[in-house]
């Protein structure tokens, strides 16, 4: 039984997400966002939030960056007017964020859509945009669930853009593993790549970790799903991304209605726990993969400046060993300085990761280059989005960006 529009609770059939128009992004000026109704098996139904950047018109591939040179080649090379060729494929990027997380990354939106490639972003079920007062923060027992959303979002850019449309797939760490998974599981059509940034493939540690702590989250589970897990966060990663306290970037880590409070909870890892044994299992992922991670990981209980310029967050051997596993064509980059999210590292390493992928695609997603000048001045632009932090700006405002102090041991921050 397939039924469009929000479920009504006790009914186990399965449907279809239920649709509405865009509407201007009450987070992100000049972004717009659309929700979509999601049957769920837990808590009440639930909503996932598609964003993208507001548009006068679509974007044409043809005025993308060199298509004028292209059709002044073809004029002086004599061709029949009349003998039109077809245009190229439209390319778009559909983006899934990690742990904690929401879109607000306008950088990445922004490098893509000035290469001519449409960008797409979406708040999974029980996150940012999509989290409701009465639902457990980012809590699922099945990872497999967000393939409704996924599949949801793939669709809106091929009604958007048409049938001949090439999507790469951007998916950042946890929302790395969520990807893997549906790559493998649905093989969605139009999707001709897979692009991971620092993806959450294996446990910190390696897979005998994993393996060791199951028995011990299986006596949590004894208490419910939801139990809380006693693993604080002494806030480091967030130390190297928001301004305040040192990094580059000035959001609002929580620009919506109450307070987010993400704890990691039972149900949540042995559902974390089920997707990574299926990653070391081999998946068979039939597109060209991009796993991307920083030279090095830095995970440790007291601070070091170092940390700005490594991973503090995942064990970047492990996720490159995991993702070997992944497919038969895998490709593993490795960026020098960067950070968990390598699109949000300082603006060296921050480039060379837009350069590679960029670069990649080109090859393995769409088939087709970028123009250099035009490549060149978006790499310019992202290098440039940051804000450098400077001893002048400490102060005040940098305490109150985290409740650190007196809220570590309850909060986990955004990944």
């Amino acid at each position: 039984m397939i039924r469009t529009g929000t479920a009504d609770q006790g009914d186990d059939s399965v449907r279809m997400p239920g649709r509405d128009g865009w509407h201007p992004d009450t987070v992100i000026p000049g972004y717009e966002c659309k929700t979509v109704a999601l049957a769920s098996r837990i808590e009440n139904d639930a909503i996932a939030t598609f964003v993208r950047k507001q548009v006068i018109e679509p974007i044409r591939d043809d005025k993308a960056p060199g298509r004028w040179m292209h059709r002044l080649r073809s004029a002086i090379s004599g061709k029949d007017s009349g003998q039109q060729e077809q245009a190229p494929s439209p390319r778009a990027i559909m983006y899934v964020h990690g742990w904690n997380d929401y879109f607000y990354r306008t950088h990445v939106a922004e490098f893509w859509e000035s290469l001519g490639v449409r960008f797409y972003a979406v708040d999974l079920r029980r996150y940012g945009r999509s989290l409701r007062p009465d639902e457990t923060p980012g809590y699922i027992e099945d990872l497999h669930e967000y393939s409704v959303e996924l599949n949801a979002l793939r669709d809106e850019i091929v009604d958007d853009l048409g049938d001949r449309v090439q999507i790469m797939l951007v998916a950042h760490s946890q929302g790395g593993l969520i990807s893997s998974l549906w790559m493998n599981a649905e093989h969605p059509d139009h999707v001709t790549a897979l692009a991971l940034n620092s993806p959450w493939l294996e446990l910190q540690g390696n897979r005998m970790l994993r393996i060791v702590s199951t028995p011990v989250l299986k006596g949590l589970l004894l208490r419910g799903g939801r139990s809380v897990l006693p693993i604080p966060d002494p806030g480091f990663y967030q130390k190297t991304i928001l301004h305040a306290l040192g990094g580059e970037w000035e959001y609002d880590a929580y620009p919506f209605e109450g307070e987010q409070q993400f704890v990691p909870r039972a149900g949540w890892l042995e559902a974390i726990y089920r997707a990574q044994s299926e990653i070391s299992g081999g998946l068979d992922i039939s597109v060209p993969v991009l796993v991307s991670t920083s030279d090095r990981s830095m995970m440790q209980l007291t601070w070091d400046e170092k940390m700005r310029e490594a991973d503090t967050v995942l064990d970047v051997v492990a996720i490159r060993e995991a993702a070997i596993r992944l497919g038969d064509l895998v490709t593993l980059a490795r960026i020098k300085h960067g950070i968990h999210d390598l699109s949000m590292s300082f603006a060296k390493p921050r480039r060379e990761y837009f350069s590679m992928i960029a670069k990649w695609a080109a090859d393995n997603a769409w088939n087709r280059e970028f123009d250099d000048a035009g490549l060149h001045d978006a790499l310019d632009a992202v290098s440039d989005a940051g804000v450098p932090w400077t001893a002048s700006d400490s102060g005040p405002a940098a305490a109150q960006v985290l409740r650190q102090d007196d809220g570590a041991d309850e909060e986990s921050g955004i990944v």
